[in-house]
């Protein structure tokens, strides 16, 4: 690993010496400390490459979203992601060789100059992404990753390196906020997060540390001051507000080609990767055939269209057999082991819809997807204003701060449905109404109101799962740390001793068989042939399994 970014760190400086002019050296008072253009787009191209890393396409968010149970793919059946996996590689490869190596770059170039604001976002987005990380993996190279010296960075423990995340947050607001700074040169266009903006930034840093002091409510001791740290953001309040959510917006170009990669991958190029799962799709439904324990049985969520796009219209038939269809919904369960989850359903699958990917909105007249149902315009969402308020509802039904949790449920409900608008309007598609969103957060608010504390926990967790589709290592770090939502277990379906049982249509049978399910993983496994293979500091796990991460507890 680290041999491959000092590669790439000369090649750079080659390219850079040999590319320059006289009129471009003129410029700089020390061609040695680039000055604007670097800067620039070093910011700009490691936001796109964390962006990659965390997102969709070839990286981590195709697999993970199978173990958060939003959606079923082939590839990735029962819990199967292997050291050798493609997904991992790239993710874990794009985090070091560019994000991390970039940001410390940044840092580099822009401290001696005084500009600050650069240095200081470089700062947040390398606390963000190492914590990211390590909800991932857990132990990771930190402390010894970039040195020129060390070919072979140690690991280091997830609990040190959440906690130097927090400390690195607090220099970045520290740098932004930083009056006698010289600040010669600072980001404008080139951040395509915030454009810049300062007070923003500072209000993300604060919401990235109470999100990493919420995730580790269950192991306080591990973190310095974690009470005092907790309070003191409480008390001062500063977080992103309504429409500053942390998220990368894929836009409609196609040359070059801009669009969502699962726009791209499922629309444009027709793919079958993202099947919706049944059991989140039967949550948001309100149906029970294989959610028994669904917290909104009766509640169908009015974002259901804007989620999914069902391709079959109303009396057709779908291609081949298949295992699960309810209405128009055809999709295939987790770990299915039926001879019809196998057969081509590409023009008959139900989609990702418009609010993950930039689809198309569902108006209840199907048809096959292509290129031109949808545009590719969908955000890559991080940390959004609804997660936000989830985050404080927990923290506040848990008794870490004050405040009205129910309160709280709501104003992240309705974040999220006008989050969905937002998207929503990049295609001229109808929004939810004020009317079907009052009437949904009553609904949800009644089995809030009548749940136990637990019951309640789940609740808030249900619905942050729900708006956090296509955003799958929060979910996945939330599951591990709340329990909640209860993810698919055939145990917990209508026929345990013969698999699923769907809702009974024509090629769809009664009872689905389910392979027998592996142990939920609770860390992933390190990429095996390009870190394992070649770092003797790093040593594979032999059992993913069990609780590794130190908040997992």
């Amino acid at each position: 690993m680290k041999n491959r970014i000092k590669f790439l760190l000369i090649i750079f400086a080659l390219l850079f010496v040999t590319s320059c002019t006289k009129d471009w050296l003129d410029i700089n008072d020390n061609p040695n400390s680039p000055t604007t253009p670097e800067l620039s787009k070093m910011l700009s191209g490691s936001q796109r490459y964390m962006t990659n890393a965390l997102g969709q396409g070839n990286f981590i968010g195709n697999s993970l979203s199978s173990y958060t149970h939003h959606l079923v793919s082939r590839e990735v059946q029962n819990y199967g992601m292997s050291p050798t996996a493609n997904n991992i590689y790239n993710s874990w490869n794009y985090f070091y060789n560019y994000s991390l190596a970039d940001f410390d770059a940044i840092i580099k170039l822009a401290e001696p100059d005084g500009n600050l604001i650069y240095a200081g976002i470089a700062k947040i987005l390398k606390a963000y992404t190492i914590s990211m990380m390590t909800d991932l993996w857990g132990d990771v190279p930190y402390s010894e990753f970039n040195i020129f010296e060390i070919k072979a960075p140690k690991v280091d423990k997830s609990d040190f390196i959440y906690n130097s995340a927090i400390d690195l947050l607090e220099k970045g607001i520290a740098d932004i906020q930083n009056t006698n700074a010289a600040n010669a040169y600072a980001p404008a266009s080139d951040d395509f997060f915030y454009n810049g903006n300062k007070d923003k930034w500072v209000r993300l840093a604060n919401t990235i540390k109470l999100k990493l002091l919420l995730q580790t409510r269950n192991a306080k001791s591990d973190i310095t001051d974690w009470q005092k740290k907790l309070s003191d953001l409480a008390t001062a309040n500063k977080f992103i507000g309504s429409g500053e959510d942390f998220q990368f917006w894929y836009t409609s170009k196609t040359s070059p080609d801009e669009r969502h990669p699962a726009f791209v991958a499922e629309y444009a190029n027709r793919g079958t990767t993202y099947y919706i799962s049944p059991y989140f799709y039967e949550m948001m439904k309100g149906l029970t055939y294989n959610n028994t324990k669904n917290p909104f049985a009766g509640i169908v969520d009015p974002r259901v269209p804007y989620y999914f796009y069902n391709q079959l219209k109303t009396g057709q038939n779908a291609q081949n057999n298949h295992s699960y269809r309810e209405g128009n919904f055809l999709s295939i369960f987790f770990a299915d082991n039926s001879s019809n989850n196998s057969g081509d359903q590409s023009s008959s699958m139900s989609k990702i819809g418009i609010y993950p990917c930039g689809g198309k909105f569902d108006d209840g007249n199907g048809g096959a997807v292509s290129a031109t149902t949808g545009n590719g315009a969908a955000p890559v969402k991080f940390i959004t204003y609804h997660s936000l308020k989830f985050i404080l509802a927990e923290l506040v039904l848990t008794g870490e701060i004050a405040g009205d949790a129910k309160k709280l449920l709501k104003e992240g409900i309705d974040a999220s449905i006008a989050h969905v608008n937002t998207v929503a309007a990049m295609q001229n598609a109808p929004s939810i109404t004020a009317t079907d969103r009052d009437a949904f957060t009553t609904a949800v608010l009644s089995k809030y109101d009548a749940a136990s504390d637990a019951g309640k926990l789940e609740i808030i967790m249900s619905q942050k799962w729900i708006g956090n589709f296509f955003s799958p290592i929060d979910a996945y770090t939330d599951y591990r740390r709340t329990g909640y939502p209860g993810l698919f277990n055939p145990a917990n379906t209508a026929d345990p001793e013969y698999g699923v049982n769907p809702t009974v249509t024509t090629n769809s049978p009664a009872r689905v068989p389910i392979s027998l399910l592996t142990s939920f993983p609770r860390s992933l496994y390190y990429p095996a042939t390009t870190e394992v293979d070649l770092n003797p500091n790093i040593k594979q796990k032999t059992d993913v399994s069990v609780k590794f991460i130190f908040w997992d507890k």
